[in-house]
């Protein structure tokens, strides 16, 4: 199979979805608008004297195929931290320590609610169970089968993560612990659905353990160095600097890229990393996508989250052991912080997510802050400074005397992306990756049941791309 396919941006997923068609046969030119590979994963936020990810410190949905069949640890990914614990952290009492040994979980939840630590097996066991059956709608293009798992589909589509946690427990802080991960893609837990986010978390696996979430030694940059070095030992052909402009048609068939210099690459394939919205609206003529579909893909997302990203000499006590730590009081105050968000305010009490890692000579904290308006009202130029003393604020309750020990911030803001939807979370892989135009197709995290640094969309593009390839081959 020969034939000339453009990846557009050298992210994760673009670096993924060229290598697999490079090895399937074809001729791939990965274009990256930056002067480095690696997206949200590559080192380009300035913090102190180093520069650091502006994405997440820790992964929860890398597709393990890829790991696999990309050899991803001979090409030098490892990581310091395998499986880390779920950290409720309190004001008043003892944390919320969830690790995957359901005896000592058991012992933790009992600190705040006897009732809770009876029931918590079960509940994991339940959701982990309809999780698992899932896999065959978010890992693979198929459905869930059996008539159980369908009832609980039925039912989970329309229930709020909130009533969901709710009907389960009475610790807050078991229910504020869980609804950090219902609040992915600017959703909130009272909305319809958000309990799939928790199924969804559910399903993923990584280092082999379902429901883990793991560090890279060296940190996320890692995983690109270990993709670029497969993309290369592939024979892809990586091109930074190289921006694009616009795509190309013939007839309803993509047939290149522009770029932004004026160069023509043409193409039988392309496949793009970026947003659907910047693919099929800003990349093609208008009406290409239809005008229904371009409506749709208007919408703009109210709600995200932002990063705040510290440098540390030494780290707390709190911080020493590898854990993803929560800062949430109540699973109301989450859902109250969200219909702020969504009317343009800074919430008074977001959800905090803390993940610390070794940079060699300091340490990196990353803390992720759900939810904030994508455009507050007054800007955040104005607002950014405040959600800052905020966010230390918070720590410091946990973590005497941080700020004075940070050697340097800096604060990632929310980008405006698609709104996450049930029924995108619940529509086949070939809906998401497909679009209008033929020959085009989207390989990125719009493409995923759930934005979050995975591949398996990229994976899955690529073989379409392939096939396709293939059948058409002379």
């Amino acid at each position: 199979m020969s034939g000339e396919v453009l990846v557009i941006g050298a992210g994760p997923s673009g670096l993924i979805a060229a290598t697999y068609l490079t090895r399937a046969g074809a001729h791939v030119v990965l274009l990256e608008a930056e002067e480095t590979p690696g997206g949200g994963c590559a080192n380009r936020v300035a913090v102190e004297n180093v520069v650091v990810p502006s994405g997440p410190q820790a992964f929860a949905a890398l597709d393990p195929r890829v790991v696999k069949e990309l050899k991803l640890t001979r090409h030098g990914l490892k990581f310091a931290a395998r499986d880390l614990p779920l950290v409720g952290l309190r004001s008043e009492g003892k944390p919320l320590v969830l690790p995957r040994d359901v005896h000592e979980a058991r012992r933790s939840i009992a600190l705040h609610s006897e009732r809770d630590a009876s029931r918590f097996a079960d509940f994991r066991r339940g959701l982990y169970d309809f999780a698992r059956a899932m896999r065959a709608l978010w890992w693979e293009e198929g459905a869930p089968h059996g008539e159980k798992i369908e009832t609980e589909l039925r039912r989970l589509k329309v229930t709020t993560a909130g009533a969901l946690l709710d009907a389960a427990f009475e610790s807050e802080a078991l229910k504020a612990a869980f609804a950090f991960d219902a609040m992915a893609g600017g959703m909130s837990p009272s909305d319809a659905g958000s309990s799939l986010l928790l199924a969804w978390r559910a399903a993923q696996e990584m280092c082999g353990l379902q429901g883990a979430a793991a560090i890279p030694q060296g940190g996320p940059a890692s995983l690109v160095e270990a993709l670029v070095a497969a993309a290369e030992a592939a024979g892809v052909e990586i091109r930074t600097g190289s921006r694009v402009e616009r795509l190309d048609l013939e007839g309803d068939r993509v047939s290149g890229a522009v770029l932004a210099g004026g160069e023509t690459l043409p193409a039988r394939f392309v496949l793009s990393s970026l947003s659907r919205k910047k693919t099929l609206l800003e990349f093609l003529p208008p009406g290409t996508a239809g005008f229904a579909a371009a409506r749709q893909i208007e919408r703009v997302q109210e709600t995200g989250e932002g990063k705040l990203v510290l440098t540390l000499g030494a780290l707390p006590d709190v911080l020493q052991m590898p854990a993803r730590l929560v800062i949430a009081e109540r699973l109301d105050n989450a859902i109250a912080a969200h219909t702020e968000a969504r009317l343009g305010r800074i919430p008074a009490e977001p959800a905090l997510e803390v993940v610390a890692g070794d940079l060699g000579s300091s340490f990196l904290v990353s803390v992720t802050i759900r939810p904030l308006p994508v455009t507050p009202a007054g800007g955040w130029p104005t607002l950014a400074a405040p959600l800052i003393q905020n966010v230390l604020h918070k720590l410091e309750r946990h973590m005497p005397n941080l700020t004075a020990a940070i050697g340097g911030l800096n604060l990632v803001l929310p980008q405006a992306g698609e709104p996450l939807t049930v029924s995108h979370m619940l529509s086949g892989w070939h809906a998401r990756i497909a679009t209008p135009v033929e020959g085009l197709l989207l390989c990125g995290e719009s493409a995923e049941p759930v934005p979050a640094v995975s591949g398996r969309a990229a994976r899955l593009a690529a073989a379409m791309a392939a096939e396709q390839l293939k059948g058409a081959a002379p």
